[in-house]
């Protein structure tokens, strides 16, 4: 199992340093810039259809080139599957997509301005502690924290990043609550409609959507896609997902819980028990659970957020011998799968080629109508920095 692999089947925790005050400096082309300049030999606007991580640095790169444009979200905040709680711990969670899966140099190449010197406190998730839970046996695992190494933020979030280095200046042209149903290509410019009756003009669309919006059809394009891009759209699996923080009284489980066999569990890496608190300035108890694919199912499938948390506490107390009930605080549950605009996880299986499917999604509609995200990222796919790699790739050829 390559690493990539390893990745795009679950944000996978990692060993290493327990923590790293990371500067991140975005200096030129030599020190890592994302993407060097380039000359531009466009004039016209453009609009964003979605302002998720891609949407979100589509942007701003457009911004930096001063190039109209405007950002048409569906729903009524920025962010996407990067979503933020400040009010549950004492430390902000990641209530959607919260492993940076890269160097953390990464970020300054998402940033990739040469005036922005960024200070961002990064750790490294060195569990102490590894349990497998099967056959009603929790047993401890001797490896530690020795078997993978992943990066996490310390003191923000993916939100907080964007928040700060890429929406801070974009955000009055996001227009939300429109969520577009048809993009019409047939003319010489572009033609985008919403919901709520607006329509909107431009020379160029980029679309960031999730792949399991394209994929029910509720975006009409005229003249349709292309028979062999509505199949490569087709081809790419995005189960359900869920998040859910529990904060506890005690801290009685360790960093990492796998249930099931370890090596299977290890591999599958579809879901898993991790200290949320780990490496935090923080003496808040708080369990987390990420969990995909069919075993998300098993609880997006349950009547609402409440069922979901009581099943995972009886899950809980059956490991641990009640201490879950017995310790309980509180708790978030984030069902991506019931977000409307989102409707599951990530890009997680590709069902064709990978290479070749990419490459269809990419071809843009009679060099008009474009896509990028995190599906589209033949390198960094199912993860924050390949959404926002596409998008600056996309938009330079966009541009030139």
């Amino acid at each position: 199992m390559t690493r990539k692999e390893f990745i795009k089947n679950f944000a996978a925790l990692g060993a290493g340093l327990p923590f790293l005050s990371l500067f991140l400096e975005s200096c030129d082309k030599e020190n890592g810039l994302l993407y060097p300049d380039f000359d531009v030999n466009f004039s016209g606007k453009v609009i964003v259809i979605g302002a998720g991580a891609a949407g979100l640095t589509a942007g701003y790169l457009l911004n930096k080139y001063n190039i109209d444009f405007q950002i048409i979200e569906a729903s009524s905040v920025f962010g996407g599957r990067i979503k933020r709680d400040n009010t549950f711990a004492d430390f902000p969670i990641d209530i959607g997509a919260e492993w940076i899966h890269e160097d953390p140099s990464i970020l300054a190449k998402l940033i990739s301005d040469a005036s922005i010197n960024a200070e961002i406190d990064v750790i490294t998730y060195s569990p102490d502690t590894v349990y497998n839970f099967k056959n009603n046996k929790l047993k401890k695992q001797n490896f530690g924290g020795n078997f993978y190494s992943e990066y996490k933020f310390k003191n923000t979030t993916w939100y907080g990043f964007f928040e700060k280095y890429i929406a801070s200046n974009i955000s009055n042209k996001i227009v939300y609550n429109s969520p577009v149903n048809k993009i019409n290509y047939s003319g010489e410019k572009v033609t985008i409609n919403t919901t709520n009756g607006h329509s909107f003009e431009a020379d160029k669309v980029l679309v960031t959507v999730p792949i399991k919006i394209l994929q029910e059809g509720s975006i009409d394009f005229v003249p349709s896609l292309p028979a062999t891009k509505k199949a490569a759209i087709d081809s790419i699996e995005m189960p359900d997902g869920l998040k859910v923080f529990i904060e506890f009284s005690e801290k009685f489980y360790p960093d990492i819980l796998f249930t099931g066999g370890l090596l299977s569990e290890v591999q599958a890496q579809d879901k898993l028990f991790y200290n949320a608190a780990f490496g935090k300035d923080s003496d808040k108890n708080v369990l987390g659970l990420f969990v995909v694919g069919k075993k998300a199912t098993a609880y997006t499938s349950l009547a609402d957020d409440n069922a979901i948390f009581n099943a995972i506490l009886v899950e809980l107390d059956s490991i641990f011998d009640g201490k879950a009930s017995q310790t309980y605080i509180k708790h978030i549950v984030q069902n991506w799968s019931k977000e409307p605009f989102v409707q599951g996880s990530y890009s997680y299986v590709f069902n064709a080629s990978e290479e070749e499917t990419v490459k269809t999604l990419l071809e843009p509609l009679d060099n008009k109508v474009f896509f990028a995200g995190e599906a589209l990222s033949a390198d960094n796919g199912a993860t924050v920095p390949g959404a926002g790699e596409t998008a600056y790739a996309v938009i330079e050829t966009m541009l030139k």
